[in-house]
């Protein structure tokens, strides 16, 4: 394996043990925690795709939020942030200018991930400080471990302050939205169920 190869299988492993914890939590997440780690390799694999260097705004964005997670994420993800597939996948919206480059996510195992897998969608969303993740929804189930980050999460009609070590579900079409402050947010988040139906604004 490549030593980019090797860094990706660490930081999928900090990944997986962090999102395992999910299991201390409420019935429905601990559920859905075990169903995604259950899909996830638990050995190092040979990548479908290479890491490239990512032209999105975030990557060098990343690090900051690393730092602030803790030393095993600043030695893990810092070194790797530039080369991880960020990208944003929404059309413009004339009432949220420039939301394409101050956030993304990384899919890091799923059907076009470096990690392939036609089950289970695994990876970063990383949100940059005072930007507002619009109402979206998607037909999969999403379940999110926060990683850093203080910030509003909004699930229908609810909003709640999460923080990191927090675990967020957020069921199939349900509309949801995460307002971040002065922080950025870092979280994994997995997909399970229909994981090909992209996200669409509400």
């Amino acid at each position: 394996m490549t030593d980019a190869a090797d860094a990706l299988w660490e930081l999928l492993r900090l990944m997986r043990a962090s999102f395992a914890a999910g299991a201390y939590h409420g019935s429905a997440i601990a559920a859905e925690a075990a169903r995604v780690v259950a899909e996830l390799p638990d050995r190092p694999v040979v990548l479908a795709k290479p890491l490239v260097a990512s032209a999105h705004p975030v990557a060098a964005e990343v690090p900051e939020a690393a730092r602030l997670a803790g030393r095993a994420w600043d030695a893990a993800l810092s070194p790797l942030a530039a080369v991880l597939p960020w990208r944003y996948g929404y059309a413009p919206r004339l009432d949220a200018p420039g939301l394409e480059r101050r956030m993304a996510w990384a899919e890091l195992v799923g059907p076009d991930a470096p990690i392939r897998s036609d089950r289970v969608g695994f990876g970063l969303t990383f949100i940059g400080r005072d930007t507002f993740y619009l109402p979206h929804r998607h037909p999969a189930v999403e379940l999110y471990a926060v990683v850093a980050g203080s910030a509003d999460w909004t699930l229908g009609e609810e909003t709640t302050r999460r923080r990191p070590e927090d675990f967020v579900l957020h069921p199939a079409n349900a509309v949801h939205a995460m307002r971040a402050g002065s922080e950025p947010i870092l979280a994994i988040y997995s997909w399970t169920g229909d994981i090909v139906t992209a996200t669409a604004f509400t």
